[in-house]
């Protein structure tokens, strides 16, 4: 909930704009290892300024400033952090529609989106999926960067 007036959801586009300047505020910079945004808050990891095989944990809460909330640990072998602002976030809302129309959650009880970096050894592009769930288990859609939808991963009704 942003404390400084009306809440604003953290999915939207103007939400995740929000995330990526606050984030990048608390972090002094704006590449990240790893991305999760619910419509109430955020979770980021990104590389210790000096040391890239290290990273440290940011929350954000839709208050005025992220936070670190503790170091993190060592980076995955082959991660390539990501710049959040090379992303399209006012593509997400629009995949969040989609999402709802073809992964087979007709009433979520959660969505979140998680970015994820480029990898040299699984030879990947950074990509951002968003999640559906409800109390039978989730699905998603992969998109790329630009908001492409790259995959689609509905749920089987078994």
């Amino acid at each position: 909930m942003d404390t400084t007036g009306d809440p604003v959801d953290l999915l939207s586009a103007e939400g995740l704009h929000k995330v990526v300047a606050k984030l990048t505020d608390a972090m002094g910079g704006s590449k990240v290892d790893s991305l999760v945004v619910y419509g109430e808050y955020a979770i980021a990891t990104g590389p210790v300024p000096g040391r890239p095989k290290l990273y440290d944990r940011y929350i954000y809460r839709g208050a005025d400033v992220a936070v670190k909330f503790g170091p993190g640990g060592t980076m995955t072998p082959g991660t390539v952090p990501v710049d959040m602002k090379g992303f399209a976030w006012d593509a997400v809302p629009a995949l969040l529609t989609k999402a709802a129309r073809t992964l087979g959650i007709p009433a979520p009880t959660s969505r979140y989106l998680i970015v994820s970096p480029a990898s040299t050894t699984l030879d990947s592009n950074p990509t951002m999926s968003v999640y559906l769930s409800d109390e039978y288990g989730s699905a998603h859609l992969q998109a790329n960067a630009r908001g492409e939808v790259i995959e689609t991963y509905p749920r089987d009704e078994g």
